[in-house]
Parts: C-alpha cells; sequence; structure tokens
C-alpha cells in the first residue's frame, strides 16, 4: 500500500518508533486524518505485526471528553464484534491517553483505488472485488454497523486476492443532524495518508439545498476537484442524504457503494462536478452521466446500479444483500440454464424424437451438478491446484495459528471434497433417472433435488463458517465435516414421500426456504465449535418456523436446539427440545444416559432410536453413533463387556462408511481401548489405543486437543503396565498440548496432571507427584463434571500428602472426599479401595 511521504502534523504529535500503545509497539506512522492515526506495530504477545488506529476524541455539542471517550469506545467495541472474511479483521480496542484505540489485521496489499488503477482490468474481474467488499458491507449492515465513508480507499486487496473492508464506524461521532464532509489529500498513487477537514452543514430543511461551506473551506474542495488523476474524498461517494444532513443508514452504504463501483468498471464517477457546489447539485438532482462510448460493461450491470444511485434511499435496492444478489445473477448465463432446463423438460414429456438423440441432448443438463458447487466447494482433478475459494478456506484455517491447522486442512478438505463428489453423482443419477432412463417420475426428481438443495445449503453454510475460521472452528473441522446430512436420504423415495411437503404458496415456500437457510447456518456454526452464537441466534429461527406452522422445519430446529443446550449442560431444556423432535432420539441417550445418569430412559431413548432407524431402512454412520452413545452409557454404569461389544461394532460400522484411516474410526478405537483397559487386557489397549494415536496424528494432527487425549488414555494404560517412565512421557506431551491450545485451566488438564501423579507415587515418588497432583485437584474441583474425576485426583493427593510426610489430617481428609465421591457414583471397586487405605492410615 503506497503512502505520501510527508504528513502535516496539525498539532498532532507523531508517535516515535519504539513508543508503546498499550501492550503494541509502534513501528511508524502509516496514515493521518481527521479522526486520528494509523500506525504500524508490533504485538510482542501474538508475535504479529498488527495496524493500530489512535482515534482523537474532541468535546464539543454537550459531551465531555470522558463521555466522547466512552461513545468512542463502544463504538469501537461494536465494529470488534464483526467477523466476516470480508472486513479488516479487529483484534482489540481500548484507551490511550485521551484517545480510543483499535487494533486490527495489518493487510499487505493495496487499495481497492489502487488495484483498478496498477493495470487494465476487465468488467467481469472488478465486480468479483467488489461484490466481495459488498459482502462486507452486509455482513455489517446484519449487526446494525453502517460504515458511512465507504469508498476505494477503505478497501483493501491483498495480495493473494482477499478483498477486506475497513474503517467501518469513523463517522460515527457525527451528531444526528449533521453530516460530515471530509477531504481526503492523498499520497502518491492514491494511498492512505490523507488530510482531513470537517465542516458542519446546515440542519435539514423542509426544501433540501446544497451546503452553503465557508468560502476557506469550498476553495479547498474546489482544488482538490480538479486534481488531475487524483482520487477525490469521501463527498464523490456521498449519498444525497448525507449532503443534506440527515442521517446515514444501510442504503447510504449502498449508494456509496454503487458510485465506486460505476467507478471501477468505467473509469469515471456517475455524477460530475469539478467543483463542491456542481457535484452537489448534480447528486441531489440525481443527474447521472451516460455510459462512455465504446464500454464493455453490459447494459443489465448498469441497470442494477442506476437502482443503487436513486436520489430517494426508498426507491434503491431493499438491502446490499439484494443488490450482490442482483449483480451476481447474470442474465446470459441465466438465459443458457433456462434453455437447458426447457430441453430438459421437452425431454421429459417425450418430444418427438429418437430415444438416442434424447439421450444425448439430456445427458448433459444432467451433469450440470459441478457448476452448482461453484463458490462452494469445486471439485477439481487429482493433484490440481486449490480453487480460490478452496484457497480462501485453507488460509482461514493455517491463520488461526493452531499447530495442527494444515493437517486438519487436508482431513477436512478431502471429506468435503468426498461429499461434493457424492452430491454431484447423486445429482446426475437423480435427473438421469427421470429424463434420460425415465425410471423415475418428475415428481420425484423434485423431491430428490430438493432434498439435494438442502445438502448443499448445509455444505454451503459449513464452508461459510470455515471461511471465518476461529481456533474452536479448526478444532471441530473434521468432525463438522463428518456432520453434513446423508445424501442417502435424497436416494431413498419412499422416505421422502413421507416427509411433509412444504407449503405450495409462494411467499411461504420462499420463507421456509429462507428458514431451511437461517437452520443451516446454525448447524455449521454449531458443529464447527461456534456453539454459543449459534444457542444465541437459534430462539429468533424456532419462533419464526412455529410461526410459519411447518412442522417438520419446527422439528429440525427443536433437534438442533436440543443439541446445543446439551453442549451448554442445560440438560432440562435440551431433553425437552430432544423429545418434541425424537426423530433422532440417539442424542436423548446421550443426554439423560451418560450426562444426567437416568440409565433406565436412555436404553427407552437407544430402543426408540433404533426403531426410528430400521423404519428409515437403516444408516451407518448413524447406526454407529448411536452403538457409541449406548457404548458411553455402559460404561458409565460399569459394564465394560457391553460397553466394549458396543463400541466394536460402532468401529466396523464407521470403517465401512468412513474408512479405516478416518479420525472417527481412530475415537472408536481409543474407547475400545478404554474398556479393555477398565477390564484389565493392558496390551489389548495399548495395541487398539496406539492405532488410535496413529489415526489421529495423521487425520488431526500433532497439536490437536483430541490427539492429546489419545496420548494421555495411552499414559494410563502404560501406568497399568508399570511402564511409568513412558506414561510420563506421554502425560507430558498431552499437558502440554492442551496448554498451548485451551489454556492452563481446561479441565482435560486433570486427566494428564492425575496421571502424571499416579506415575510419580507408583515409582515410589510422593513429593514429586504432589506438585502435579495439587494443580490437577484445583482445576477438577472448579471444572470437573464427573464425580468421580475429582475423586480419584482427591485419593491419589491424600496418599501422596501421607507418603512424604506432609499434612496427613488433609490427607484423610481427602480421602473422605474420595469416598463420598465413589459412594455416590456407585463405583463399588473404588470405594472398597478407599475405605481399605483409610482404616489402615489412621491420624497419630
Amino acid at each position: 500500500m503506497s503512502h505520501g511521504s510527508a504528513t502535516p502534523d496539525h498539532g498532532q504529535a507523531t508517535l516515535a518508533r519504539g513508543a508503546s500503545i498499550g501492550r503494541y509497539v509502534v513501528l511508524g506512522l502509516v496514515g493521518r486524518g481527521g479522526m486520528g492515526e494509523v500506525y504500524a506495530a508490533y504485538d510482542p504477545e501474538l508475535d504479529r505485526k498488527v495496524a493500530v488506529k489512535l482515534l482523537r476524541v474532541k468535546p464539543g455539542a454537550g459531551v465531555s471528553l470522558t463521555e466522547g471517550r466512552q461513545r468512542t469506545l463502544r463504538e469501537a467495541q461494536a465494529i470488534a464484534r464483526l467477523s466476516h472474511p470480508n472486513v479488516v479483521v479487529v483484534y482489540d480496542v481500548g484507551t490511550f491517553e485521551e484517545k480510543v484505540f483499535i487494533a486490527m489485521e495489518f493487510v499487505e496489499g493495496n487499495t481497492a483505488g489502487f488495484w483498478a488503477q496498477s493495470q487494465t482490468r476487465d468488467w467481469e474481474d472488478t465486480l468479483k472485488v467488489y461484490r466481495a467488499a459488498g459482502r462486507g458491507l452486509a455482513a455489517a449492515h446484519e449487526k446494525g454497523l453502517v460504515h458511512r465513508d465507504f469508498k476505494p480507499d477503505n478497501v483493501m486487496v491483498s495480495r493473494d486476492g482477499q478483498v477486506r473492508v475497513m474503517d467501518f464506524g469513523l463517522a460515527r461521532q457525527a451528531e444526528k443532524s449533521v453530516a460530515k464532509v471530509v477531504v481526503v489529500n492523498g499520497g502518491a498513487g492514491g494511498g492512505g495518508d490523507s488530510v482531513v477537514t470537517t465542516q458542519r452543514l446546515p440542519a435539514p430543511m423542509a426544501e433540501p439545498r446544497a451546503p452553503n461551506l465557508e468560502a476557506s473551506n469550498a476553495a479547498m474542495f474546489e482544488a482538490r476537484l480538479t486534481r488531475t488523476g487524483a482520487m477525490m474524498g469521501t463527498p464523490a461517494y456521498m449519498a444525497p442524504e448525507q449532503f443534506r444532513g440527515h442521517m446515514a443508514d444501510a442504503r447510504t452504504d449502498q449508494f456509496a457503494f454503487c458510485v465506486a463501483l460505476y467507478e471501477a468498471l468505467y473509469g469515471e464517477r456517475p455524477f460530475a462536478g469539478n467543483t463542491l457546489s456542481a457535484l452537489t447539485g448534480n447528486v441531489l438532482n440525481g443527474r447521472i452521466r451516460e455510459a462512455p462510448p465504446a464500454t464493455k460493461v453490459p447494459l443489465w450491470v448498469r441497470k442494477i446500479l442506476l437502482r443503487g444511485l436513486r436520489v430517494q434511499a426508498d426507491e434503491r435496492w431493499p438491502s446490499m444483500d439484494d443488490l450482490l444478489d442482483a449483480l451476481g445473477k447474470n442474465p446470459v448465463v441465466a438465459m443458457k440454464r433456462r434453455l437447458a432446463v426447457a430441453c430438459g423438460s421437452a425431454l421429459a414429456v417425450g418430444a418427438v424424437v429418437s430415444i438416442a438423440h434424447n439421450i444425448a441432448d439430456a445427458k448433459p443438463v444432467c451433469g450440470g451438478g459441478p457448476e452448482r458447487l461453484a463458490g462452494i466447494w469445486e471439485l477439481v482433478e487429482p493433484g490440481a491446484p486449490e480453487t480460490p475459494r478452496q484457497a480462501q478456506l485453507h488460509q482461514a484455517f493455517l491463520k488461526t495459528g493452531k499447530s495442527y491447522a494444515k493437517d486438519v486442512w487436508a482431513t477436512t478438505s478431502h471429506s468435503l471434497t468426498n461429499y461434493a463428489r457424492a452430491w454431484v453423482g447423486m445429482y446426475k443419477e437423480a435427473c438421469e433417472s427421470a429424463v434420460v432412463n425415465k425410471v423415475q417420475s418428475p415428481e420425484t426428481m423434485d423431491l430428490r433435488m430438493d432434498c439435494l438443495n438442502e445438502r448443499l445449503g448445509g455444505l454451503r453454510a459449513l464452508t461459510n463458517v470455515f471461511g471465518e475460521a476461529t481456533g474452536e472452528v479448526v478444532e471441530n473441522a473434521v468432525s463438522a465435516s463428518n456432520a453434513l446430512a446423508s445424501l442417502d436420504r435424497c436416494a431413498d423415495v419412499p422416505v421422502l414421500r413421507a416427509v411433509v411437503k412444504p407449503p405450495e404458496t409462494g411467499a411461504t415456500k420462499a420463507k421456509v426456504a429462507d428458514l431451511r437457510g437461517k437452520a443451516s447456518a446454525l448447524k455449521a456454526r454449531f458443529d464447527a465449535g461456534k456453539w454459543k452464537e449459534a444457542l444465541t441466534d437459534a430462539p429468533p429461527v424456532l419462533a419464526e418456523a412455529r410461526a410459519l406452522g411447518y412442522q417438520p422445519l419446527a422439528a429440525e430446529v427443536l433437534l438442533l436446539m436440543g443439541t446445543i443446550w446439551y453442549k451448554s449442560n442445560n440438560t432440562r431444556d435440551a431433553e425437552d427440545a430432544l423429545v418434541q423432535a425424537y426423530q433422532l432420539a440417539d442424542d436423548l441417550v446421550w443426554v439423560v444416559g451418560y450426562q444426567d445418569g437416568r440409565v433406565g430412559e436412555a436404553k427407552r431413548w437407544a430402543n426408540l432410536a433404533t426403531s426410528v432407524l430400521h423404519r428409515l431402512g437403516g444408516h451407518e454412520l448413524l447406526q454407529a453413533w448411536l452403538l457409541n452413545d449406548v457404548g458411553a452409557v455402559s460404561g458409565f454404569t460399569g459394564d465394560m463387556r457391553e460397553m466394549l461389544r458396543a463400541q466394536v461394532d460402532a468401529r466396523m460400522l464407521k470403517e465401512k462408511a468412513l474408512g479405516s484411516t478416518h479420525p472417527d474410526v481412530g475415537f472408536s478405537d481409543g474407547n475400545i481401548a478404554f474398556a479393555l483397559k477398565e477390564l484389565g487386557r493392558f496390551e489389548e489397549a495399548l495395541a487398539y489405543n496406539d492405532r488410535s494415536v496413529a489415526i489421529l496424528r495423521k487425520g488431526l494432527g500433532p497439536g490437536h486437543p483430541e490427539y492429546a487425549m489419545a496420548l494421555s488414555n495411552r499414559g494410563e494404560i502404560l501406568n497399568a503396565l508399570g511402564r511409568y517412565s513412558d506414561a510420563r512421557h506421554e502425560f507430558e506431551n498431552a499437558r502440554e498440548i492442551w496448554e498451548r491450545e485451551l489454556g492452563a485451566n481446561d479441565r482435560y488438564l486433570g486427566y494428564a496432571l492425575t496421571g502424571l501423579g499416579v506415575s510419580y507415587l507408583a515409582e515410589g515418588k510422593p513429593a514429586e507427584a504432589r506438585i502435579p497432583l495439587e494443580r490437577a485437584l484445583q482445576i477438577r474441583e472448579a471444572s470437573e463434571k464427573e464425580v468421580q474425576r475429582r475423586a480419584e485426583t482427591s485419593f491419589v493427593l491424600a496418599r501422596a500428602l501421607w507418603e512424604s510426610g506432609r499434612d496427613k489430617r488433609r490427607a484423610r481428609g481427602l480421602a473422605e472426599t474420595a469416598k463420598q465421591g465413589y459412594s455416590k457414583a456407585s463405583d463399588k471397586a473404588k470405594l472398597r479401595e478407599v475405605e481399605t487405605w483409610l482404616r489402615s492410615h489412621t491420624a497419630s
């Protein structure tokens, strides 16, 4: 990004290199404006370069300096909550002296204005860049944020082609009755150094009129507007309501967006005017230039822009989303598709031509599946480079900084490719069954295509979440891709016919489709680990579904909410929701059986889930997870033989459905190892655990938290085998991963730390055992829900204290606590062990 060499000071001292803004170390000034300065800085905690914007807060208009700073801070915090691939990421906000700072992503690249001028761009490439920027604006509007100053210099195109909007909220300090006129004096190449002057405009009048600026400011504007080849400042992109002093809203951003896109497409702005007064008159009167002669920009694009540039805001597009949808619908492409569909319809009704000719014409129509994947997850030949969409998601994973992101991406991308390939195959088969081979009716084809469209919506929603990947998304990416809705159902015609059809009326049908999209987005966020966001957004979707009266959709949302409530440990609400959506009663097996310990009810739900699966004709993966949960409940009750049987059967079904190297199979290997260990079959347990470790290391990466769990489990088996030094090595590796990825107080650390204590104690080193055990107890008392785990750590620490000659009174107290815990958990064997110890260790 190019910047001018000189930046006028205007009474504001520039921070020197090495100065600090909070924890950020200043590297240099990169831009200055009326609202503040932008510095390149270094974040020593996360070892990365950032951009830090210092916003000046000026008192006045009845607002004190303190009030102004607090208001600006709140606005900056609102901007920081905006997370979208096409918006510059805000990492941190805070105060510095009398200013507010925003620490954000440092984008290596150039502004959209520089990008457009640096070389000749065709209209399609330009449209692609600005549609990406528009998606960033749309995301802001959805969160109730308005940019107010959208222009090419506020859009960055990174070196890898990613498009991000920046500088949200810079005009938010303006009073409601005034607009801000901003003049930007850019540096070389239309860069970012700027001088910004603000001037109050008259309050709204009954009859709008051009603002009456002071002569000195008018002269400055005219000098700027007549500068040859220079990018004009904000007035060129302001909407009529801003010139009139009215409030800016999302439609104001839409106007500015259309001005900027028009300029990028045609090489000139839509409103002429070499002076501010001339420009203002043209904007307020809607006088738009004619298109330049010999332009290659299609007329349909121009018509879309003209609507977005209308003087009256309510005559523009209803939203940025509507504008972007219109820009994404090339009528030439749409016409080709309609012709293809018409050809397919003619074949379906049996046009009077030969069978061979029919089939030859229909097959291309049925081969349109890959096109439907565009922008979601395109299929490429093995060994071919990633598509732009795939590259974007790949980079999003890597940018999280997770050490296992590369490995998780490899597994996730493989799963998504397999799913997309299966989707395309079923799309083609469903079409050809009705159109080519005519073994199914057009009605059946419609049912199947509706099902496939739902599945495609789920895939789109998940890849959208992946495009905004966080650490928790990467951690859950493999399981999320595996949780994509099964395609098998789209081939099961009896089941499809049994499902209640959506209402036929256009408006209601469209509402159902809209709600399905929202439900898919909720599920994708939940599957990817963003369950708190999903929990917040789910109730309104459920309310809409119930109000609509389409029960299948309400049941789908209830099922999702039940799963989310379970994740948030609200088991009562989870059970209520899942009862209402009992079609997937497997979830209730886990909630009421494993989490709440109500085993009898869990078995009832397991029987119901089995009967549902039977009526559906079976489903290997769903059956595998039902067996997994049934096995977990059996293990909870101490029936390890039943747990082992269920887990072995689950593993067999998973391997059949997913292949022998899929991480889900590795999880089952770990569950089998656990059951074998509890049965005292330690060598067999170690063999299964080693297989689990190998699969998870390859599929998830050596830094993934689930891989750490496999290492910790291996440590427990090695302890049981008396290989204490080897066990400590596994526990230490697991501890290191969990601390790095989950934090210093995560409940998982209780496993590794307790295991370390057991190892040291078995080797006769009680003093060394106390250190990890004290920490393990603190963590488990704060966050461990399973009473047996808390009892385990209490008892081992009691023994370590006693054997090291430390506080024997406390040691007995801890043993008594462990006794109560094992009694509550009905673990008779452990209870007898503690009671025996207490009888032989009396305080002297």
